[in-house]
């Protein structure tokens, strides 16, 4: 019975931390510098996104 709730306690941290590194990764690739990121929101009229053609 201890086995089962030291895992359980295990499991809880790992998947705890699993999901916060994924956040803080998301986060910070979505808040990128604009050298990082595609558009850059203060002149978008200047941004061309070409997503192809009929």
């Amino acid at each position: 019975m201890g086995t089962g709730i030291i895992g359980t306690i295990v499991s809880l941290v790992v998947g705890g931390s699993v999901a916060a590194v994924t956040v803080v990764g998301v986060v910070s690739s979505q808040t990128a510098a604009p050298s990082e990121s595609p558009i850059d929101v203060n002149s978008p009229a200047s941004q061309v996104i070409d997503y192809g053609s009929n």
